[in-house]
């Protein structure tokens, strides 16, 4: 039951990723982007498209590997370095964007999911 809910977990991380990187062409974030330089904007939109890769190739690898771990030990490593990145996300995502719903819900996520997968997955 566990191991199905970690993965349920990560997979609502990866779709969290798209929706992130969908909202970045919304006007809810490109408008307003509008009051920066075009290079600043560049960037902006730079680090909201990799924010939304980083949760959809972590959510996703998590997802993959975390039925292998128990099986294959040397995983566990790159398991638990996907899982402290996703942690640093959500707690850094709440911490800038405390008024922005779609933090906390990334936050809710990525505790549910470190907490259940790295008790599953103990020696």
């Amino acid at each position: 039951m566990k191991d199905r809910l970690v993965r349920i977990l990560a997979i609502a991380v990866a779709v969290m990723g798209v929706v992130h990187i969908i909202a970045t062409f919304t006007p809810l974030i490109g408008g307003g982007l509008e009051v920066l330089t075009q290079a600043k904007q560049n960037a902006m939109t730079y680090m909201s498209l990799m924010c939304g890769a980083l949760l959809i190739v972590c959510g996703w690898l998590a997802a993959l590997l975390h039925g292998k771990v128990r099986e294959y030990p040397f995983l566990r490593t790159p398991f638990r370095i996907i899982i402290a990145a996703l942690a640093i996300d959500g707690i850094a995502a709440v911490a800038y964007m405390n008024h922005n719903p779609f933090a906390w819900v990334v936050f809710l996520l990525i505790a549910g999911l470190a907490t259940t997968a790295l008790f599953t997955n103990r020696k």
